[in-house]
């Protein structure tokens, strides 16, 4: 009989305990001891055993199987907290197995789902090359006898210490596609190849390897699902999936804001009077929060919301990456002339900027992300993107809520209707209705995105639908591109005004940190319109500037949690 795991913010708030204060210079997993083992191109010593004692590979297993997976959210809220500390450490021990792991739990048979979850109990690790593209590795028949392998998958992540591997591969004849969990103990010896120092992805302190097959016999217990049926199953993978990479870029880009205030306040706010250094800041902070609303609205649609959930994680996939590299560039101009150093704060800025730049897998899959959305819009411009299309999507927006199990057979490509996008369509009109009085500088800009919202819907009806190659061009992924951002602006205000209906949501429920947030998307849409009175917008950016100094020196999170990084400090909390 299994039980159940303990509540995710307890788990979490465990494992923020056994990370401990990144700030405290005697931790093995602080600021410190991370930056010196990254100039040494190494992860912290230890790290990988103590996430092993704590426990976290049972955090990848489902429970039925003995672990403790109840779902995506969870668990990428663990590895938001230990890439707080280092990505390449939240990659190698956390997401590249559980990327793997996540073909087996969805379409393994019960041998293969018993035998990957005894690996990973056990504190071994997976590898997969599902994402690399198709065609790295060839499935061809060779006779009736049996299926063989051929060709190779370059610099996979954990490959040198693998106990399996989960790999897409082609049928040539057919154009099908398989998926393969191949054990490491069926491969001939040489099939493994540690990649060289000059091979290696980034970041290069992670082991990897490349696998080479040459006409390898492929055991029929190896495929996953049926044989040529894989290019849907990789799809509805890939799908509950897109949101892991982002929510470890978040915990980077929370860390990078850290360094930069706690480098150059030194205990004093006087230390930053330039307007564009606190513009930085606070820019950097209102992005963060908007690529957070943007993450928990995509990652809890997969739960309350499969049949839409779609195009919401493809949106997440891509922007908000972008977001936070963006702004945490923008962060070096607060540095001013101690930008080129690399001691205490500012070697960390710099570690979590080069680990956010080299964040996996690329342009690729910024493309893929978009093309996700291009056959749909089109549809949604002629069918939806009104206020009559909202509907009640309030548990969207509830960063602790609970969520049902994932049903996979609920996940949907064919996507008629975009509710959440369809909340900026009325939003200025609705503003006080909802919440009560809202400020002017907020309206505005509530009706600056509806009006956006309207000038993309009539761009797109003119595009034609069901024709995916024919909107396959630089026009068709700029609209894609807005939309992004309009769908980000509408998670921030469906996450505000969820909190605007609960009496202790703080600091989520003030109007001016959705101000600044909205002003950066209508920022990126290139078209900011009339500025709202300077008066408002400057009390909503000193209003952001002292939450995020105030967060640091509390040692909590810069993001819609305000997680309390290492053990909690003594005293009450903040309201």
């Amino acid at each position: 009989m299994t039980t159940s795991p303990p509540a995710a913010e307890d788990r979490i708030a465990a494992l923020e305990s056994l990370l401990a204060d990144p700030a405290e210079r005697l931790n093995p997993l602080g600021d410190e001891a991370v930056l010196a083992a990254d100039r040494r191109g190494e992860l912290p010593p230890g790290a990988e055993s103590s996430l092993g004692s704590f426990g976290l590979d049972a955090e990848f297993v489902p429970v039925a199987l003995g672990g403790r997976l109840t779902g995506i959210a969870t668990v990428a809220g663990m590895l938001r907290a230990i890439s707080r500390r280092d990505l390449a450490l939240a990659r190698g021990y956390g997401s590249a197995s559980l990327l793997a792991a996540q073909f087996v739990w969805a379409y393994g048979t019960p041998e293969q789902q018993r035998g990957t979850a005894r690996v990973l109990l056990a504190g071994g690790r997976l590898a997969t090359g599902a994402y690399s593209g198709h065609g790295l590795a060839v499935v061809a028949r060779a006779g009736a006898a049996c299926w063989r392998l051929e060709g190779s998958l370059p610099a996979l992540v954990n490959a040198p210490r693998a106990a399996g591997f989960v790999t897409a591969a082609r049928h040539p004849a057919d154009g099908g596609e398989s998926v393969l969990l191949i054990h490491r103990e069926d491969l001939p010896r040489g099939t493994v190849r540690a990649c060289s120092p000059d091979e290696a992805p980034a970041p290069r302190r992670i082991p990897s390897g490349t696998l080479d097959f040459r006409g390898w016999p492929v055991p029929d217990r190896s495929f996953v699902g049926r044989p040529g049926q894989g290019l849907p199953l990789t799809v509805r993978v890939l799908q509950t999936t897109r949101t892991l990479g982002p929510w470890m870029a978040l915990g980077c880009a929370d860390t990078a804001l850290r360094a930069v205030l706690r480098a150059v306040l030194g205990g004093g706010v006087h230390r930053i009077t330039s307007r564009s250094t606190r513009q930085a800041v606070v820019a950097h902070f209102a992005d963060l929060l908007a690529a957070d609303c943007l993450l928990l609205v995509a990652t809890r649609s997969l739960y309350l919301r499969p049949a839409l959930s779609s195009i919401w994680t493809a949106a997440a996939r891509f922007l908000a990456p972008r977001l936070l590299q963006e702004s945490t560039g923008d962060l070096r101009a607060v540095l001013g002339v101690h930008l080129l150093r690399e001691d205490g704060g500012y070697g960390t800025f710099h570690k979590h900027l080069r680990d956010l730049a080299e964040l996996p897998p690329g342009s690729a899959v910024d493309t893929r992300a978009l093309s996700t959305l291009l056959p749909h819009l089109a549809t949604l411009a002629r069918r939806s993107w009104t206020a009559a299309d909202t509907g009640d999507l309030g548990e969207l927006f509830l960063p602790d809520g609970p969520l049902p199990p994932l049903d996979l057979g609920r996940l949907d490509g064919a996507i008629g209707a975009d509710p959440l996008t369809s909340m900026l369509a009325d939003a200025a009109e609705r503003a006080d209705a909802d919440s009560g009085p809202v400020p002017a500088a907020l309206r505005h800009r509530l009706r600056e995105l509806g009006l956006r919202l309207a000038e993309l819907a009539e761009q797109c009806r003119r595009l034609p639908e069901h024709d995916p190659a024919a909107v396959a061009n630089a026009r068709g992924y700029a609209h894609a591109e807005r939309y992004t951002l309009l769908v980000a602006a509408a998670a921030c205000l469906g996450v505000w005004r969820s909190a605007r209906r609960r009496p202790d949501a703080g600091f989520l429920a003030d109007p001016r940190w959705l101000t600044v947030a909205l002003g950066r998307i209508s920022l990126r849409l290139g078209r900011p319109g009339t500025a709202p009175a300077p008066g408002h917008e400057q009390e909503a950016q000193e209003a952001l500037f002292a939450e995020a100094v105030l967060r640091c020196r509390e040692n909590r999170s810069l993001d819609l949690y305000e997680t309390v990084l290492g053990p909690p400090a003594p005293g009450p909390r903040r309201g």
